[in-house]
């Protein structure tokens, strides 16, 4: 197994990517009770079938039909000799749904204010981003992040171990 190395800034360090469109401004994040979800995505068309290759997030719906988006994508840096990809974690970004969020199964962390939500939003600046090295990737950033939502208190260790199964029980679009 290959270590963990992780990058600074969560990725970001000396990217010259742009980040993602955040649509928050269109699709805003207003003070009601909302459900946070873990979303585990279809496999791409020609892409790895393995449960570890479906994408996960950390979601909830806003206002206007739109999705915010707590996850790690990958970026190509074909511009760094020494990391021609990685994950970057941009930060929350808000998006409106497309196939992907349509199709995607979901396992529940339950209703949470929108104080809670922005403590979760918290958190996850705090969540390193790995360095590509065959085991890590996003699922293990949200692992993490769920980890410390329930080490916050935000939900307690029955919450997390029924998401935990219920989010690796979603691979079976295999």
């Amino acid at each position: 197994m290959a270590p963990t190395e992780y990058i600074r800034e969560q990725g970001r360090y000396g990217l010259r990517n742009p980040p993602p469109i955040d649509n928050s401004h269109l699709a805003r994040d207003t003070n009601v009770d909302r459900e946070v979800v873990i979303l585990v995505y279809p496999p791409r068309p020609g892409r790895s079938r393995s449960p570890r290759d479906l994408h996960w997030s950390l979601s909830w719906r806003v206002e206007g039909g739109g999705w915010k988006h707590l996850h790690v994508v990958v970026e190509e840096t074909p511009y760094d000799a020494h990391l021609k990809m990685r994950y970057v974690y941009w930060g929350p970004v808000t998006k409106t749904v497309g196939d992907a969020t349509r199709g995607a199964r979901y396992a529940s962390l339950g209703y949470m204010s929108r104080a809670s939500r922005q403590r979760i939003e918290a958190l996850a600046w705090g969540i390193g981003v790995a360095k590509p090295n065959g085991e890590w990737n996003c699922q293990n950033w949200v692992v993490d992040l769920l980890c410390k939502i329930c080490q916050d208190g935000l939900i307690d260790q029955a919450k997390w171990s029924d998401v935990m199964a219920t989010a690796s029980h979603r691979t079976c679009f295999l």
